[in-house]
């Protein structure tokens, strides 16, 4: 009986032994969590576009400032959400802050294109229409707000027809205090107005020294559909940039009609030493200026 009961207690032993080493239901041995809890980070790259996102961040609250802007470039005013999210892919600044191009994106009328970053995850943007009255003061319609983003959210905008004004209002916290703005650029150099409060983080190119912008703006009017639209009353404007056609870095101008309220672009060149190209909205491509 003795021998037989020692057997038992033996056996219950090994049982309880062996139910011990089962994995609990639910859980996964190999493990997707850290010993802390935190979730393993993620193999697409995110986490670094994070990184570098919360980085800019950083610096805005240290600049002081309640909102970062940075001017992306110039754009067709008919192109579509593709186009304008890949042409922010494909930017310097893009490049740098790869989650900017899947951010919500605003289409007003216009061909420049900004993005708009808050402080911090409290911080709110909200834009306005904005028009010139006849007495050239802003008239803001705060009542109907063209976009209003949730907190901490990014945003791309593409606004201003006229270099003169903007047709946007920019209402933006930073959690605490407010600032209204207007994104405009500098008819100097292409770069942004410089506003208090407002942190630039644009990825300007090296600006050509004014004899190069001279020679290519002597160039461009010799040709001989620019010498005919400047005779009929049009205007030829150099933006401040440069674009990248077939390999080589043009200065990039614009041809257009000028009034006391406002500079329309219409027709776009790039200037390459000799070469002169034209850009075509429907096609989206460049073309030799005379090439058939």
């Amino acid at each position: 009986m003795k021998k037989t009961a020692l057997l038992v207690c033996a056996v219950i032993l090994l049982v309880c032994s062996l139910c011990g080493c089962v994995n609990s239901p639910g859980k996964n041995p190999g493990g997707d969590k850290t010993p802390g809890g935190s979730t393993v980070k993620d193999p697409d790259g995110t986490g670094t576009e994070d990184a570098a996102f919360t980085a800019l961040q950083k610096k805005i609250a240290q600049s002081g400032s309640a909102v970062a802007i940075a001017f992306i470039g110039y754009v067709d005013s008919e192109s579509s959400e593709v186009d304008l999210r890949a042409f922010v892919a494909g930017s310097e600044t893009g490049k740098e802050y790869p989650s900017l191009s899947r951010a919500p994106l605003y289409m007003a009328e216009g061909q420049e294109l900004y993005a708009i970053i808050p402080p911090n995850d409290k911080g709110t943007i909200i834009v306005y229409p904005s028009t010139i009255t006849e007495d050239g003061e802003y008239a803001d319609d705060k009542s109907n707000p063209l976009h209003a983003g949730e907190p901490g959210e990014p945003l791309l905008l593409r606004c201003n027809l006229s270099e003169i004004y903007s047709n946007v209002l920019i209402a933006a916290t930073d959690g605490g205090g407010a600032i209204d703005f207007r994104p405009s650029l500098s008819m100097e150099n292409g770069h942004l107005q410089e506003i208090a409060g407002v942190y630039d983080f644009s990825a300007y190119e090296e600006v050509p020294d004014e004899r190069s912008v001279e020679i290519a703006t002597e160039l461009l009017l010799e040709t001989e559909e620019v010498k005919q639209a400047v005779k009929q009353g049009m205007k030829v404007m150099y933006t401040g940039t440069t674009q990248w056609i077939e390999g080589r870095s043009c200065l990039l101008f614009a041809l257009g009609t000028d009034s006391e309220e406002q500079f329309v672009r219409e027709r776009y060149y790039g200037v390459s030493d000799n070469l002169i190209y034209t850009y075509d909205a429907v096609s989206d491509t460049w073309s030799v200026v005379g090439r058939q």
